[in-house]
């Protein structure tokens, strides 16, 4: 039997991933003090006119069953996605449930975290009583990818004469409202921001470098992000998510072993994308309507064309709303910009535009000045520990899912992080944590190729899931899933990937919130398209079997 170890433990941000840490360390026994220099939770879905990074009417881009916690679902009746401050509630709700606040330090900086000979951590804080230093046995870094916002600089800058602002200062309409205006960039922020501005500004412009891997955000009136279930992601990902020219011998054993099944394959897929995707556009009350509707169809199918990828092989960008911008009228799209001369932006092909105010939506570098920089910036295993430092510095929440949602994940590293500490769980030895990383790199870079060598921080959302998972010990076997009942059993495949599914088993398990929250769960695959991934499933698992491990699913669970 383990002796579980009690261990003092510093947990910097209150935000999502601060606050599942704090309760994680708790589940095990633990005594942790999380440090926010906020005076509220919330971390970055703060609506703040100085500190925060969202504007007013800002929603999530993931809906409530895929960004809550396992252990504490959102209501049944928010299915749609939540805004900002419906989340601040929901971790208002979180903290109340589990007794987080009497562990939370609110205005107080962190203002350097240094490691002792001893292999403990000393945590130096200001708050308004002064500054003060206190010993620690591990520290859980949770201030999380977007704290620092990135603002290029571009030739003749200085000169510009108009206003600079990165998508983090914006706020509310009214800073647009009247102005000419040219957005930069349409990552997640970016495209609703753009989208807002489209709708507000006297003339809006946005500024494109690549193309980008456009969905909708809402389809047959339910997230879209519902769609993302085991069975979409337990087909090998080369059958039909990725295009990587290296498994192209693989899609050809793939062709030629199941030819007359691929018909049948094709017929689905043709007969689903004409009856839920190009039908449904012609359905629209008035002409001018339809005509949108398919020219933002065909401007997003351009948009993915020029990312160099398909949807899965980048991050994606999950609203269509400045698509439809575009195929009014009321937002025009450039290249990139090449300088700035004095009132006017210069792009790419030699066109010019002279806005009142440019908004970056350029991303967030990843900073933490309160830690030495060659710790911040060295690969950790599996996102989470430090092969050089080992169990007693974790970061929780530096990550990003090409489609999903980062609570989920840091919850899986908490929980993780929690009984590491405990001794529940051990590490490997730093030679094997450096084989991992060569690992996950090697995957990130074959796997999105259309951003290889950028953002080191991406995942693949259900794999990463189900590796943290089997680290934890939750992850279910098919043995777990048949003892369920049959309704358990068809959700679990079909329904969406929750991060309920690792409350089933294992430590800290909770069965009746897995089988509630999957159970109830809708079904958003089309009765065509869940036959289709049906068929791809089944000729994937039938592949590996004849062909061996490099032919192996995306996604698999051990029979016990």
């Amino acid at each position: 039997m383990v002796r579980k170890l009690v261990k003092r433990v510093a947990v910097i941000g209150a935000g999502p991933s601060g606050l599942v840490t704090v309760k994680e360390l708790v589940d095990e026994g633990h005594t942790p003090t999380c440090f926010e220099r906020a005076d509220g939770i919330g971390g970055v879905f703060r609506v703040g006119e100085i500190d925060g990074v969202v504007w007013d009417s800002c929603r999530l881009t993931s809906s409530p069953l895929l960004t809550s916690f396992s252990d504490f679902p959102d209501p049944a009746e928010h299915l749609m996605h939540l805004t900002v401050g419906e989340y601040v509630d929901y971790l208002d709700g979180y903290c109340e449930s589990f007794d987080l606040r009497r562990h939370v330090r609110f205005r107080t900086t962190v203002e350097a975290v240094t490691r002792n000979p001893a292999g403990d951590w000393t945590v130096r804080t200001r708050d308004a009583t002064g500054t003060r230093d206190e010993r620690f046995d591990a520290v859980a870094l949770c201030s999380g990818l977007h704290q620092h916002p990135h603002l290029p600089r571009l030739p003749g800058q200085e000169t510009y004469t108009g206003t600079i602002l990165h998508g983090a200062q914006y706020r509310r309409p009214s800073q647009v409202a009247g102005k000419r205006v040219l957005v930069v960039g349409a990552g997640e922020s970016g495209a609703d921001v753009a989208a807002e501005v489209a709708a507000n500004a006297a003339e809006a412009v946005l500024s494109l470098r690549r193309g980008v891997a456009v969905q909708t955000r809402v389809q047959f009136g339910k997230p879209k992000d519902l769609q993302t279930s085991r069975l979409m992601n337990s087909t090998a990902h080369w059958v039909f998510q990725t295009r990587n020219p290296a498994d192209a011998h693989k899609r050809r054993a793939y062709r030629w072993t199941f030819l007359p099944l691929l018909l049948v394959d094709k017929g689905l897929q043709q007969f689903y994308r004409l009856v839920f995707e190009f039908l449904p556009l012609l359905m629209a009350p008035t002409l001018a309507e339809i005509r949108t509707n398919l020219r933002t169809r065909k401007l997003s199918m351009q948009l993915l064309r020029e990312s160099g990828g398909t949807f899965n092989e980048q991050f994606g960008t999950k609203s269509d709303d400045f698509v439809r911008a575009i195929a009014t009228g009321h937002c025009r799209r450039a290249p990139a910009i090449t300088r700035f001369d004095g009132p006017r932006v210069v792009f790419a092909d030699g066109s010019v535009f002279a806005p009142d105010l440019v908004i970056f939506c350029t991303g967030f570098e990843t900073r933490m000045p309160y830690l030495d920089e060659a710790v911040v910036v060295a690969p950790r295993f599996l996102h989470t520990f430090h092969p050089g430092i080992g169990a007693s510095l974790g970061f929780i929440g530096f990550l990003r899912p090409a489609f999903g949602a980062i609570p989920p994940l840091a919850e899986l590293q908490a929980r993780w992080f929690a009984q590491v500490q405990s001794g529940r769980s051990v590490l490997p030895p730093p030679a094997e944590m450096q084989q991992s990383i060569v690992y996950w790199t090697s995957f990130r870079s074959h796997f999105f190729r259309a951003v290889k060598g950028r953002l080191d921080h991406l995942v693949e959302h259900t794999p990463f899931c189900d590796e943290l998972a089997t680290r934890i010990g939750c992850k279910p076997t098919w043995r777990d899933i048949r003892r369920e009942s049959r309704r358990f059993q068809r959700k679990f495949m079909v329904g969406p990937f929750v991060a309920a599914q690792y409350r089933l088993v294992g430590p800290h398990a909770k069965p009746e919130i897995a089988r509630a929250v999957i159970e109830n769960a809708p079904v958003a695959h089309p009765l065509p398209d869940r036959l289709n991934l049906h068929l791809r499933w089944m000729m994937s698992r039938t592949l590996h079997r004849l062909r061996g491990p490099e032919f192996a699913p995306k996604l698999e669970l051990r029979e016990q």
